[in-house]
Order: C-alpha cells, then structure tokens, then sequence
C-alpha cells in the first residue's frame, strides 16, 4: 500500500460480505408479492448498489406502495441471514490492516439498523473507527457527502484516503470527494462500465491490500 494512504473506507454490500445474493433474491420477492415487473436474476443484479426506492419505483412500485413494500422488504431480508458471508481473506485482512494502523470506516447506503445488525453478526464491527449510513448525510452515492463526513470527524485529508467499493456508484463517491478509488472486484470479470471510470487500483482478492505495493501518483 503507498504509503501516503492512512485512512480506508469500504463499502459493505458487495465489498466486505457477499450480500449480493441475498438482495437480488429479497427483491425478485417483492416484485412477485406486490405484482411489480418480473425480472430475473441477471436483471435484478444490476440493480446491486442502487438505493431500493428507486430500483423498486423503476420496476413499478408507486409511492404509496412503498412504505409497505420497504417494510416487506427488510422482514424477509433479516427472516435468515445465514447465507451471507465474508469475502474470502477480509477477516484476515481487516486484522493485519488494524495492525499496521491503517484507519477504517464504512460508508454504506444501508439504513443504520441494518447496518449495525450485519457487522455484528459477521464479527467486524469492532474494526471501524467509523459507519456513515444512509441517514447520516443529505445525499447518498455517488454524492461525496458520506466521504466528507468521515473526513471531518476523523481529521484526515482526501489525499490520505483511499475509497473501496464494488459498484460504480462507490468508485463516483471516491471521485467526487477527490480521494483515491479502489475497484473491488472478488475474482470475479470486472465491470467494463466501471473500467471506464478508470479507478486507480483493482483488486480481485482483499489480501491484495497488504500483499501488493501500490503506488499512486
């Protein structure tokens, strides 16, 4: 890692555990319940990293429908957690970056409840010095505001601070707040459409982070 890197901030969904199933799954059940477009689960996938409102009005929700249908949403989604799971290497990682006393925070478009409930149960809440959700700023990813919030509370600059995140929405975030952006991949082929953001590293396994040296500009 440079070495002008002090403070990380990760995404959750996508980045840190492999939620994505578990969501695509949660959403093909709404559409079905509440008689929504009926997609599969290639197209629900593209929906990883919106914001559920809008993803949920784009497949046919009205307003008033969404309050039930959030509600809905969030009882099946914690009816069983158990098949999500951390990436492979982010415990280990997550310990020996501590170690070697990177600062971390989260920045998450989850509500804070969520959120809370999800570190806990995979062990790694006590890693982050800091969670910014969504209520916690005006304006969600791919807005800097999460980024800026973190920054202000910790005393770090953007030039000290490298974004992580799978989606194209965390990579804008980064962008936008002028941090560096770290495109998190997990093995899988990466997106060409966030290739074309050109974020600044890719990584396809978390232990990359300790085991390469990076170097930015």
């Amino acid at each position: 890692m440079d070495d002008s890197i002090k403070l990380l901030i990760f995404d959750f969904d996508g980045t840190l555990a492999n939620t994505v199933p578990h969501i695509v799954n949660c959403i093909i059940k709404c559409t079905e319940k509440y008689n929504l477009t009926k997609i599969s689960y290639d197209e629900a996938e593209k929906y990883k990293g919106t914001i559920f409102e809008h993803a949920i009005k784009e497949l046919g929700a009205t307003d008033e429908q969404l309050p039930e249908i959030k509600k809905y949403y969030h009882d099946i989604f914690f009816d069983d957690i158990s098949d999500i799971k951390l990436y492979d290497n982010t415990l280990s990682t997550l310990k020996e970056l501590k170690e070697k006393g990177y600062a971390m925070a989260i920045a998450s478009n989850r509500g804070r409840n969520t959120m809370n409930t999800l570190l806990k149960a995979l062990g790694i809440d006590s890693f982050f010095e800091m969670i910014v959700c969504s209520g916690d700023v005006e304006n969600k990813k791919p807005c800097p505001d999460m980024i800026e919030l973190i920054l202000k509370e910790l005393h770090y600059s953007n030039d000290e601070t490298l974004v992580l995140g799978d989606t194209k929405y965390d990579i804008l975030m980064g962008y936008n707040a002028n941090c560096k952006a770290c495109y998190v991949c997990h093995d899988e082929k990466p997106n060409d459409d966030i290739l074309k953001l050109n974020p600044d590293i890719i990584i396809y396994n978390f232990k990359e982070l300790v085991n390469q040296p990076y170097e930015f500009d």
